[in-house]
Parts: structure tokens; sequence; C-alpha cells
């Protein structure tokens, strides 16, 4: 397990920063997949030679964790924090928005000289000032919402039909030339990435390039190079796999393979051998593949792949390759924003004597809350291993389903599917205290800003345009394109900031402006939308409603009748103040009885 050499670690952590020839950094993490959607786990599953390659040449963790769903696991990764605590515990009601003062991962890299960019699913989100060029990254490839096809995501994209964001330029996707068959989103986001990195290769400057993909998420739509008679899940499976080749013979070409850390992992559980699978505060839920391979740093290489079996989390990358690259953290980081995580590089050489006894001896905490508000033992999972000088002689989970129920107790190093529960052994009495004490600590670090809202800001230069999703709605779910097509009926508050007191225009719309050609607010496009297999419906809106208030403060409540012909319903409202506040919106039809929802609101500061 340890194969480092510790000289050339601390020649290296001295030496590469000021360096020309820093090591580049890939991370790689697709959506909603886990062990056995490779065939390096599973030989009957989906065909993934290239992966297995990677895998077969990495260090391999074999007991690594992420969040039990998409957006908290890419908030803990992002910052080395607990996701919780970020203000990130759920994929939507505004609670997938990190919150503006966090510190990203590409704010570290960029502060320490290198390029960044993301390429593809970020929902983190979608508005000023949480979008991903407001967060450290340069160069910007994305598709808005959760996934393609979701409600913020623009009008009608599939993965094999898309319009996607490079830049602030709007890109439809072609058929490229690079070697794969078809247009396909997931080719699409890899040849802007491979473009970022020869462009910066050229400048001789290092890079971070973060590509998470939103692919295998669903829907599902078939991509164009898969293998006859797969459904289209093992066929989209299968289309990463042969990107990650693409990536890999890249770097090889381009002479920088061993010179490069190249990550890849996933965001949560899926189908896998393990008890549970996406959403599930057991194993299936949390734990996934992970791969490292930086030849040059001793990690991995051609017949040098090896296993590596402690305990680690999404929340240690950020800390690991602070302490790998030698960077320096942002000067600016208050201690409300330490990083929770913890470097494993000292576990990666051949001295155990520097292994740090605050890395052993920790707890990890990890649940999947998905409410509106933070529920005291929602989902917990905590987890934790026991060392015997070098040697893990146990590996405990405990868990709990909420505040009814019973904490459970499992030790995964022998009994790895949870199925053989220990609580009630009197010999568990210590371990059961100190995991419990352990959430209590977290519990409190999570409480300590829980009742903050994150807020879009309207009104600043950098976003002129605010368009507001219902995605984003409080407490309310329309989520996807399926949702608005079908007329989906609800309204939630969305919490706001105005930049600057004056006069801000609001356009309430049932479609968004990007087929306002083939739409009136009372007519519906004829396109099928988001795999749902249903024609978009029509809504008989006669009226429209917004209220925006702070407080006991209410600084409008207006109602006014609609042009049935018109494409939104046009608000003009003065002297709103600067600072927070809340909005929210309705539709009506003519009896008065809320109809639909203001899906999309287009505000904007007019002066």
């Amino acid at each position: 397990m340890r194969t480092f050499n510790t000289f050339i670690l601390l020649f290296m952590a001295f030496t590469t920063v000021y360096s020309q020839d820093r090591p580049n950094v890939i991370f790689v993490i697709p959506d909603d997949i886990s062990h056995n959607a490779f065939s390096y786990f599973k030989k009957d599953g989906p065909q993934t030679p290239n992966i297995d390659k990677l895998a077969s040449e990495s260090v391999r963790f074999t007991d690594f964790h992420v969040s039990p769903t998409c957006a908290p696991t890419r908030a803990a990764l992002m910052t080395g924090r607990y996701n919780d605590v970020t203000g990130v515990w759920h994929t939507i009601f505004g609670r997938n928005q990190l919150r503006k003062d966090e510190i990203t991962m590409a704010d570290v890299f960029k502060a320490n000289g290198y390029a960044t960019g993301l390429f593809f699913k970020w929902h983190l989100g979608d508005n000023y000032p949480f979008r991903p060029q407001d967060r450290g990254f340069e160069y910007v490839a994305w598709t808005k919402g959760g996934g393609t096809g979701q409600q913020p995501d623009y009008w009608g994209n599939t993965n094999n039909s898309a319009s996607m964001w490079v830049n602030d330029s709007l890109v439809k996707m072609t058929d490229e030339d690079d070697g794969v068959e078809g247009a396909f989103t997931t080719n699409f986001f890899f040849n802007r990435a491979m473009e970022f990195m020869d462009d910066n290769i050229k400048k001789k400057k290092p890079f971070f390039v973060y590509i998470p993909t939103a692919t295998a998420h669903g829907p599902h739509f078939s991509p164009p190079d898969a293998r006859e008679g797969v459904r289209a899940f093992t066929g989209t499976v299968e289309n990463i796999d042969k990107n990650m080749g693409r990536l890999m013979k890249f770097l090889d070409d381009r002479g920088i393979a061993e010179n490069t850390i190249l990550v890849f992992t996933t965001d949560n559980g899926a189908s896998t051998h393990l008890r549970g699978k996406k959403g599930s505060y057991y194993d299936g839920g949390t734990r996934v593949p992970c791969f490292v391979r930086w030849e040059n740093g001793n990690l991995g290489g051609s017949g040098k792949g090896r296993d590596f079996t402690p305990l680690t989390a999404h929340i240690d990358w950020l800390p690991s390759f602070m302490d790998f690259l030698g960077l320096e953290d942002a000067s600016y980081r208050p201690e409300k924003l330490k990083i929770h995580g913890q470097s494993f590089k000292p576990f990666l050489d051949a001295n155990s004597k520097n292994d740090p006894k605050e890395y052993k001896n920790r707890a990890i905490t990890i649940v999947n809350m998905r409410t509106e508000n933070v529920e005291k033992f929602k989902a917990v999972a905590v987890k934790k291993d026991i060392w015997e000088n070098d040697k893990i002689i146990q590996k405990w989970r405990i868990v709990r389903a909420d505040k009814d129920s019973n904490w459970e107790l499992y030790d995964v190093l022998i009994d790895e599917k949870q199925q053989n529960d220990v609580i009630g052994n009197p010999e568990n009495l210590d371990i059961t205290k100190e995991l419990t004490e352990a959430y209590e600590t977290w519990w409190q670090l999570v409480k300590e800003r829980a009742d903050e809202y994150t807020r879009i800001v309207i009104g600043n230069p950098a976003e002129p345009e605010t368009r507001l999703n219902a995605h984003d709605f409080h407490d309310n779910m329309i989520w996807n394109q399926g949702n608005v097509a079908g007329g989906k009926a609800g309204s939630g508050f969305i919490a706001v900031e105005f930049d600057k007191t004056g006069t801000y225009n609001f356009d309430l719309r049932r479609w968004p402006k990007e087929i306002a050609n083939e739409t009136t607010l009372t007519t519906a496009p004829v396109n099928k939308v988001f795999g749902s297999k249903k024609s978009p419906v029509a809504l008989p809106i006669y009226s429209a409603r917004i209220k925006i208030w702070h407080g006991d403060t209410v600084y409008v409540d207006e109602k006014q009748e609609t042009d049935s012909n018109a494409d939104g319903v046009k608000f003009t409202i003065n002297n709103l103040p600067k600072g927070p506040a809340f909005i929210q919106t309705w539709f009506y039809n003519a009896d008065g009885e809320m109809i639909g929802a203001v899906y999309y609101n287009y505000a904007s500061f007019k002066g």
C-alpha cells in the first residue's frame, strides 16, 4: 500500500510550485453511476475498457465516500467542507446554491497561478453570485440546473440535441470531428476541455480542469455511438468510457500524462453490490469508486496500480491537492470557513511514522437531508476507521433514518453489506458514544447558519438580466422541463438581494424566451420535452401577480390582467431598496384560481 519515497515527496512539495512544469490536475466525476457501471467491477455490466485501464494504473481508493445526491457532493468537493455547512443540502428549493462567501477549489487553484475550467454540470447555482464563473472558473462550458432537460436548462435540451453556454455564448452542439460517432453532450464537453488544455499547454500554464458530466443522469437518450441492442443507459456509460479513452490518449499525445494528476470518481452511489443506492445513508448511497493516477508523483502508472484502504471522502480532495502541490490557501479564509477535510498524502508514502493521528482518529459525517430546512437525525451516516498501529482493524458505520428511528451500527470490514446491526452489543457502547458525539459536533456546525438563505443578486452588472427559475422555488418542486410542459401547478418564494436601490423590471412568463417565437402566454409549443412523451399543455392564464417583501415590510403586491397574445406579463416596480428580499409570483385563470406557475421570471435593474 505504501510505495512513495518520502524524500521525493518533500522535494516535489518545495519545487513544483515554482517550476514551469507544475503538475496539471484533471478531475472527472460522472453523474449517477457507481461500481456496477464499470466492467472493472462487474464483468457483465457496461463495457468500459478505458476506465478499467485507468483503474489498473491508479491508486484505487476502496473506501471513498461522497454525499448520496448530486449537489451536496459537489459542494463538499469544491470547498473541502461539509456540504450542509455550506448551505447545500438538497438539489432544488434553492438549497443547492453554494453560499457566496465559500471559497472553492477553483479559487485556490486560480490564486496559485493555474488556469481553471469547468465543463458540463455545475449544480451549485445558476445565477450570480453562484455561477461557476463567479466561483473561480475562468473558462465555463455548462448546462444549467442539475442536468440536461431540467427546468433551468436551455429549452428542449437532451443529450442528443442541445445548446450549451460556453463563456456566456450560446453554442449549438454538432457532430464534431472528434473520433466519436454523432453529437452527444459528453463528447461536446470533453472536446471543449481538450481545447482549453491545448490552449494552456501552448501558454505553458498549468491547468485545473473539472469535468463533472451530467451523464449518466436520466432521462437517458441513446448516444449515436452506442452498441447495437444495448439500452440507453449502457450506451451512455460506454460513451463516457470512450471519452475517457480520448482524454488519456490526448494526455499521452501531448506528452503530459505523467505530470498530470488525473482523478476519476462519481457523485453518488447507484446500482452496486452494497446496501442502498442513490439517496441512501447506507454505503450503497455514499461509497463510490475513486482512482487517481499521477506517475511523476508516484501515484500509480503502468503496472503500479494499488488499493488504498483508509476511509477517505470528497472533503479530502482540496486539502490533499494543496498538500501535494504546495498550494497556498486563500489568504482571506476566515475561521468560520475552516476546511473540514484532511490531506491523505501522508498515508501514501512508505513511512508510516508521519501518518497523522488526527486523521486516523477522525469520524466523517455524511447526511442526505433533502428537505427545505435542516432536520436533526435526517438520513445520517457517521464513519470511522479503528487503527491498531498501521493496520485498520474495524470500519464502523453508525446510521439513522430520522428522529423517530433508532441508531444502527455496522462494522463493514467484516459486514460489507451492512446486514448485521451490532448496536445492541455491550462491547460497542464506547464506539456508539463516540460516533453519536461526532454527529452532535457536526450538527452544531450546521445549525450555526441553518437559518440563512442563499440569495440570488438582481441588478448586478455581472448578470444584467436575471432569470428566476421555478427550480429555485422554496418548498415547491418544479424541477424539470417535463413539469413545465405539463403545466404543473405551484408557487414558492425565491430569496433574492437587490444590488442597488431603484426601479426594477419583471417579465413573468409561462415559457422561456428561447421559444418565444413558438408560444404565447396561453399557447404551447408543439415539440415534446424531457423525454416525457407528452406534448406541452396550454394554460388559460388570465392574470398574474407579484409580491416582494422583507420581514414584515411588503414592498409590492400587484396583480394585473394578461394579454393572451403576449409572451409574458410585465411589471415595473419603483423604489425597491437595496438589500435582501423575497419574491413570489402566481398565474391565475379567469375564476381567480391559481393555474400552472410562473416558471420563468426575467428581472433587471431599470434605473
